[in-house]
């Protein structure tokens, strides 16, 4: 039939086999969870997200 074909599924069978018969579109990176963090400006009361340790939004922490 058509050997791309062929090779697409094969290569699908090993990334099953690898990822404990998961779907092949799950891959690790996807199953991690966010560093993102909410958080409400002491501020100016928005909200946000953010990776970093802080009380304040930018535009806060500014002035």
């Amino acid at each position: 039939m058509n050997k791309k074909l062929d090779e697409d599924k094969a290569f699908e069978q090993k990334l099953k086999g690898k990822m404990g018969w998961k779907c092949s579109c799950s891959l690790e990176i996807v199953d991690k969870k966010c560093s993102l963090k909410k958080v409400v400006c002491k501020g100016c009361g928005k909200v946000f997200k953010t990776n970093r340790d802080v009380e304040y939004c930018f535009d806060c922490e500014k002035l």
